[in-house]
C-alpha cells in the first residue's frame, strides 16, 4: 500500500515538473521548486516583461565583475546565488534596422570571439499583441562550467529591446520553456 502511494506521488511530481501545464501566471516547477513570475514595467513603464519573483536587481559591484565592459545591460535581474540572470536593454534603432540581420551579425561576432561556442537553435516568437522577438540560444565554456544563454531582440516603437537569459548548462532544460514564455510575452505599454 505504501509503495503504491509513493509511486503515485512520484508520478504526480514528475508530471508537475514536466511543466506541460505551467505558465507565467501559474508558475513553473524548476529544479524542484515553484518559480513564480511577476509582470513588471521597465524603461519608464514603456515595456512589460514577466520576471522571476525570486530575482533581485544585481548589485552594482557584482555587475562590474560579471559584466566588466561599459556595454553591460541596463537592467540585470539575478537569483540570490547570482548564477541565473535575466538582463534587459533598450537600444537605439538605426535607420531601417533589421533584427534578423543584427542577430546574424551577433552570432558571427560571438563565433569569432569564443572558440568553444555551440549554437543550438534560432526561432522567431510571434505571439499576437506582443513584441515579435527573434532569438537564439547557445552554450559557452565558463571558468568551471558551461553557461547556457538565450538571447532575443525585438523592435518596439523606435527602439530595439534586447533580452538575455543565462544559467549553468545543467539548469538549461529546466528553465528553457519558462524563458521562451518570458520572451514571447514582452509587451509594449501604450499610454
Amino acid at each position: 500500500m505504501i509503495r503504491q502511494v509513493d509511486e503515485e506521488i512520484l508520478a504526480i511530481k514528475k508530471s508537475i515538473e514536466d511543466n506541460s501545464l505551467a505558465s507565467l501566471k501559474e508558475g513553473y516547477y524548476i529544479s524542484g521548486k515553484l518559480e513564480t513570475f511577476t509582470k513588471a514595467l521597465y524603461f519608464n513603464d514603456s515595456v512589460s516583461i514577466y520576471t522571476p519573483s525570486s530575482f533581485i536587481d544585481m548589485p552594482d559591484e557584482i555587475k562590474e565583475i560579471k559584466y566588466p565592459t561599459n556595454f553591460r545591460p541596463e537592467i540585470i535581474k539575478t537569483n540570490l546565488a547570482g548564477d541565473i540572470n535575466l538582463s534587459l536593454s533598450l537600444l537605439e534603432e538605426g535607420k531601417d534596422a533589421d533584427i534578423e540581420t543584427l542577430l546574424s551579425d551577433l552570432r558571427s561576432l560571438l563565433s569569432k570571439a569564443h572558440k568553444g561556442i555551440r549554437f543550438l537553435e534560432a526561432k522567431k516568437l510571434n505571439k499576437e499583441g506582443f513584441v515579435e522577438i527573434n532569438c537564439f540560444d547557445f552554450i559557452l565554456p565558463g571558468i568551471d562550467e558551461k553557461i547556457y544563454h538565450m538571447m532575443g531582440m525585438g523592435k518596439t516603437d523606435r527602439q530595439i529591446i534586447q533580452v538575455i537569459f543565462n544559467c549553468m548548462e545543467p539548469d538549461a532544460n529546466a528553465w528553457k520553456k519558462a524563458v521562451i514564455d518570458i520572451f514571447e510575452n514582452i509587451e509594449l505599454v501604450r499610454k
